[in-house]
């Protein structure tokens, strides 16, 4: 039998580093990808539900590039809290973390992802505002989905931080941003 879960093409691919800027380095010199969009000690899940818990304050920075559609996210966690970035870089999993996928139907590819067998790892953001959610297949542990809400509210900050690097100096690999 064929799942009919479908949460669209793949938008996002997202790693799990270290160290940010070494990333980013290697990145570039082994595979030729920059410049990269940077947002340090960022806050992106306050209020969110991590494993049943609520979870707050986790700081990370964030690195953004484009391979054709596709964006790249590199993901640093900078502090010790409980979350799905430290439970990774923990593990040691300083590889493929997930899975992006824009959709516009939020509560039918939610509702869709547990049928299929997943699970929420988090929950995050606000109904008529922006929301997400990781998700992990049960039948493959480390398949990790992130549904992101894709409406008037995440749509400028995807297509802002396309732009801001498709306008960038090239021969600057790094530009910095606020969120």
């Amino acid at each position: 039998m064929i799942n009919d879960v479908s949460f669209g093409p793949i938008q996002q691919v997202a790693y799990i580093v270290a160290d940010l800027d070494q990333s980013i380095l290697m990145w570039n010199q082994a595979m030729g990808i920059g410049p990269f969009a940077v947002a340090r000690n960022v806050q992106p899940l306050e209020g969110s539900v991590y494993r049943g818990e609520e979870s707050h304050g986790i700081t990370i920075n964030l690195g953004f590039a484009y391979i054709d559609n596709i964006q790249l996210e590199l993901i640093q966690p900078c502090d010790e809290q409980p979350s799905i970035y430290r439970e990774a870089l923990d593990a040691g999993h300083t590889a493929l973390h997930h899975y992006g996928f824009l959709v516009e139907d939020y509560e039918t590819a939610y509702q869709d992802a547990l049928n299929a067998g997943y699970q929420a790892i988090v929950d995050a953001g606000q109904k008529g505002w922006a929301r997400m959610a990781y998700m992990e297949l049960q039948s493959m542990p480390g398949l990790i989905s992130e549904i992101i809400e894709w409406n008037d509210n995440t749509r400028p900050y995807f297509d802002g931080v396309k732009d801001m690097l498709s306008a960038a100096d090239s021969k600057q690999l790094i530009h910095e941003f606020s969120l």
